[in-house]
């Protein structure tokens, strides 16, 4: 049960439903936009990743050894700038940007600490992803606390991270989320 809960709310999965629903958290942004985020922020990667897998390049579709993530973190970053690009091409809005731009940042700030540090990428993304989902929503909150904790015992209880490293990819998202709202000031 553990591995289906890790397959289902895999950091690519949760990151393409977040940005394609961005249109309908945030009126200002379009379709077309989220579209355009979603394909070089997650869906290029993941073929990649997929592409790495194939070619025996890394050992699972998670990359849990950590000496494996790196360069697939450098290509992911590359794919988002692109992507970044091309929304600021196509005149995309600030809120697009913001969500984007804060996953380039979750993903910046894991490959440092992972650098050191095995942190749960999985709660990064599942942390901020819910914290996003239901920002402005506070009745959600016990939800999104029960999520979290789902896919912690998940993570543990399939011996993919310690109880240390879940918290501390939880830590990672709930920062990401603030500053989130921080680029949504700056931005606008």
């Amino acid at each position: 049960m553990a591995l289906v809960v890790s397959h289902v709310l895999s950091p690519v999965a949760l990151a393409t439903l977040l940005l394609p629903s961005t249109p309908l958290r945030r009126a200002q942004v379009i379709w077309s936009d989220a579209l355009v985020a979603a394909l070089f922020t997650t869906i290029i990667p993941w073929l990649v990743l997929l592409a790495a897998k194939l070619r025996g390049m890394v050992t699972d579709m998670h990359v849990t050894q950590r000496r494996q993530r790196h360069r697939l973190y450098a290509l992911t970053a590359g794919s988002i700038l692109g992507g970044l690009l091309l929304l600021q091409v196509m005149n995309a809005g600030a809120a697009m940007f913001r969500e984007v731009l804060a996953i380039l940042l979750g993903l910046l700030v894991v490959s440092v600490v992972n650098l050191w540090w095995k942190v749960s990428v999985h709660l990064s993304v599942g942390t901020y992803v819910a914290l996003q989902a239901a920002d402005g929503m506070g009745g959600y909150m016990p939800v999104v606390v029960a999520g979290i904790a789902v896919l912690s015992w998940a993570r543990i209880r399939s011996g993919e991270h310690t109880a240390s490293q879940v918290c501390g990819g939880v830590l990672v998202g709930v920062a990401i989320h603030y500053a989130s709202n921080l680029l949504g000031t700056v931005l606008n």
